[in-house]
């Protein structure tokens, strides 16, 4: 092999036979193949030395292997075969099947595709970078996907064409065959490789649609025909417990799902429309890594802050926000920096989103009774030290909280909001006293999520005109010339943004606003006083974090409201 290699590179080199024997001794001393030593000593190009091993092994190369390779070929034979990158399928007939491959010892894969076809394999070399990008392309895209959706539609309907008139049983049958799970796996599957928070199955007429929320933002991923939406449904309603007879009203559940060693929670819920059960699925991740206070985008002053108020042994924290801005995540991320201390900590949760060892989560089940009023109230005869309490809507939730917390408890909680200094109006419209806020509340911390910018691919640039116009209209005298933008790549699936990272305002309660609360005194009079003492609101956090390069000002221009300037 090294003579035969060597003999044709050596041309290109202008070796002699002695200091070929040489370099042959050499590569087998560094452990490398010979041709690898000769182009890593020699700088022979990858492309050249294929050539020499295609030669060797009486194989044709190719170049460029996109012009040669058929991506129709993955819908007709098993994808399984490729999914590892050490072939791709060229051409098939009734004389044999041709397959790329980088690797020309590689036996194992053309023996699998030989079992597989049942059919002669030839191969036809390339070199690994040319391998790789190839693979990159159709599996790491959503090409994959598409070709293992099709081929899957394509094996149901070849033997079911429609649910109506079928017994529960049938149904049932149908939801269990082996194309209708493959499905729901693979949908599973790429929302988890996508970091999809959600998925959502929404129906129309002809079809359905599915899309995935990442980042935030929806976007559209496949389509479903109108065969293979109803048994989806009825699968993932079978997999949440749900009844799957039941299509005229509005059923939640979850499922238990692993990926790749990892557990996952999701979170189902169904809804009648007019052409069918809309499915939306939140996907929950158990990872602790997530919910730490370092992590989450607190500046190290207010992380600092966070972390002393939640080793007082009583009192009130509330985290504010709309829906899907990661108040749970921060108040979990508070739990995991004190769970290792001897204390007992409780959560009243609807439903439970995180799994913390050596914590007692408590599930809400309002048909059983169990109402975050109830379960607080049970809850304090069980010596607790910390209560989370998922979300305080009532007054009975509201009044038993505030008591616990002026009772040796320190109470953790959350409340839809703008901004952190509207809790105390929203605690006095569920009717909790003003002279009670004061003597409870430790803090209030208001968040929102931005997304990342992905650090592949982002680079520091001029702002456009139009941004700088809009920046001025809304921050006025916060100037920003230079910011950061990318343009998409590989890592962030072309779309400049890889997760999101919260941006915060954290109010501590002191003496002088504690007064000012206790007095009645109008939200807007606290305000304008806060700001006066160098209070920050979660905007300036974001211009912050926009001048670091965190995110960009078109990103952190989407997200503000004009009420968080006020």
């Amino acid at each position: 092999m090294a003579t035969r290699i060597g003999s044709f590179l050596s041309k290109k080199i202008s070796l002699d036979d002695a200091l070929l024997d040489q370099e042959a001794l050499n590569a087998k001393e560094n452990g490398l193949l010979f041709g690898e030593h000769l182009r890593r000593v020699y700088g022979i190009s990858e492309t050249d030395l294929y050539i020499a091993l295609a030669e060797q092994f009486a194989l044709e190369f190719i170049a460029d292997p996109q012009s040669a390779f058929n991506a129709d070929l993955l819908r007709e034979l098993p994808i399984e075969l490729f999914k590892e990158g050490r072939a791709l399928p060229l051409s098939i007939s009734d004389d044999g099947v041709r397959i790329l491959v980088d690797d020309p010892l590689d036996l194992d894969i053309v023996q699998q595709v030989e079992l597989a076809t049942r059919l002669t394999v030839q191969c036809a070399l390339t070199t690994p970078s040319a391998m790789q990008q190839l693979h990159k392309k159709y599996y790491e895209s959503d090409s994959l996907f598409r070709q293992s959706a099709g081929k899957i539609t394509r094996e149901y309907e070849k033997t079911m064409q429609t649910d109506d008139s079928l017994s529960l049983e049938e149904i049932r049958q149908r939801t269990e065959s082996e194309p209708v799970v493959k499905m729901a796996e693979l949908i599973f599957d790429e929302a988890i490789k996508l970091g999809a928070s959600d998925i959502h199955i929404e129906p129309s007429e002809q079809r359905a649609t599915v899309r995935f929320r990442i980042d935030g933002l929806l976007r559209q991923h496949t389509e479903l025909t109108k065969w293979m939406f109803s048994p989806i449904t009825s699968r993932i309603k079978i997999l949440a417990d749900l009844d799957i007879a039941e299509k005229r009203s509005p059923q939640d559940g979850r499922i238990r799902y692993t990926f790749e060693n990892q557990p996952y929670d999701f979170r189902v819920s169904t809804l009648p429309t007019h052409f069918g059960e809309k499915t939306v699925i939140r996907i929950l991740k158990h990872d602790l890594t997530l919910l730490d206070l370092g992590n989450i985008g607190l500046t190290p002053c207010n992380s600092g802050l966070l972390t002393e108020l939640i080793e007082k042994p009583q009192g009130m924290i509330f985290v504010t926000g709309p829906t899907g801005s990661g108040k749970s995540s921060t108040l979990f991320a508070c739990l995991n920096r004190i769970s290792h201390k001897a204390i007992n900590i409780t959560t009243i949760e609807n439903p439970i989103e995180y799994k913390l060892e050596g914590i007692n989560q408590v599930q809400i089940n309002e048909k059983a009774g169990v109402t975050f009023a109830s379960a607080l109230r049970s809850i304090l005869r069980q010596d607790p030290d910390v209560i989370l309490v998922g979300e305080i809507r009532d007054n009975e939730t509201a009044q038993i909280a505030i008591q616990a917390a002026q009772t040796g408890h320190l109470v953790l909680s959350t409340l839809h909001t703008n901004d952190a200094l509207s809790a105390i109006t929203r605690l006095r419209d569920l009717g909790v006293p003003s002279f009670l806020i004061a003597s409870s509340v430790l803090a209030l911390v208001a968040q929102r999520l931005v997304r990342v910018l992905c650090p592949s691919c982002k680079y520091e640039t001029d702002v456009s005109p139009l941004i700088k116009n809009r920046w001025k209209t809304i921050f006025g005298t916060e100037e920003l010339s230079r910011a950061f933008e990318a343009r998409g790549c590989d890592h962030c699936n072309n779309t400049g943004f890889r997760g999101r990272v919260g941006i915060f305002e954290l109010i501590v309660v002191n003496d002088k606003l504690r007064d000012a609360i206790a007095d009645n005194i109008p939200e807007n009079n606290i305000r304008r006083m806060i700001r006066e003492d160098g209070f920050q609101t979660l905007i300036y956090d974001g211009i912050e974090k926009v001048k670091q390069g965190a995110t960009s000002p078109e990103e952190l221009l989407r997200i503000v409201q004009i009420e968080d300037m006020q």
